[in-house]
């Protein structure tokens, strides 16, 4: 597990198309937060607007299936299972390091975002409390259950280009588009919309439903993974 560790950051290093997303993501963040300061007067309603948007999310889920989906495009997955390691631990590697990416990605928005609105408004310390921190971390759990489901669609498909395609299509239709249609309560809470404030109930509703998706995704990716041919 280590191993397979240790190779798929230094993938992560090399990933170029990775490092050009991160730069695109710090510029809108930028832009976001200087686009703000015309309505709103403190980096913690900043914060608020940030972690709760969706709008970027599909974006980050091409990102993370062309980095899972090359393995199956150059056969270095067919490589490691003939090299002796275990499927799950060949998916949960993969898994660890997209869903780190991801949260690396999504974090430089949010950061980006404050550090647009503060060159602008001057920096305060309204953002920093523990109810932001809980709320930051539960909508990590919700992006890293979406990134669940790209770690599943790569499995499924065995395909570089079809992962990125469906994976896209499955980010962008759940994060973008339903949200302007679906309202209840089941939907507001699912990693598909992230978390829109730092209530202790709302927060906590929210990370089990988070946590249950992103399990019952990898275990049906271990489950097909498992009994799939790879060559």
């Amino acid at each position: 597990m280590f191993n397979l560790l240790k190779v798929e950051f230094f993938k992560l290093k090399k990933f170029r198309i990775g490092t050009l997303i991160l730069l695109l993501m710090i510029g809108v963040g930028l832009a976001y937060g200087y686009k703000l300061c015309d309505s709103i007067d403190n980096m913690a309603s900043v914060f608020s607007y940030a972690v709760s948007d969706t709008s970027f999310v599909f974006l980050i889920s091409l990102v993370m299936a062309i980095l899972i989906g090359k393995d199956f495009s150059n056969r270095t997955i067919g490589n490691e299972i003939k090299l002796g390691y275990g499927r799950f631990h060949i998916l949960l590697s993969r898994m660890i390091v997209a869903g780190i990416s991801a949260v690396l990605l999504h974090g430089a928005y949010i950061l980006s975002a404050e550090l647009g609105f503060a060159a602008m408004r001057g920096f305060d310390a309204s953002v920093f409390c523990v109810e932001n921190a809980l709320w930051l971390i539960v909508v990590w759990m919700q992006l890293l259950a979406v990134i669940s489901g790209v770690v599943l669609i790569s499995f499924l498909t065995g395909k570089m280009s079809e992962a990125v395609a469906l994976s896209t299509l499955y980010a962008f239709i759940c994060c973008n588009i339903l949200r302007n249609f679906l309202s209840s309560k089941i939907f507001t809470l699912s990693c598909f919309c992230f978390v829109q404030d730092n209530h202790t109930e709302t927060l906590v509703f929210a990370a089990i439903i988070a946590f249950v998706t992103m399990t019952v995704f990898l275990l049906i990716a271990a489950f097909k993974f498992d009994r799939a041919e790879i060559k």
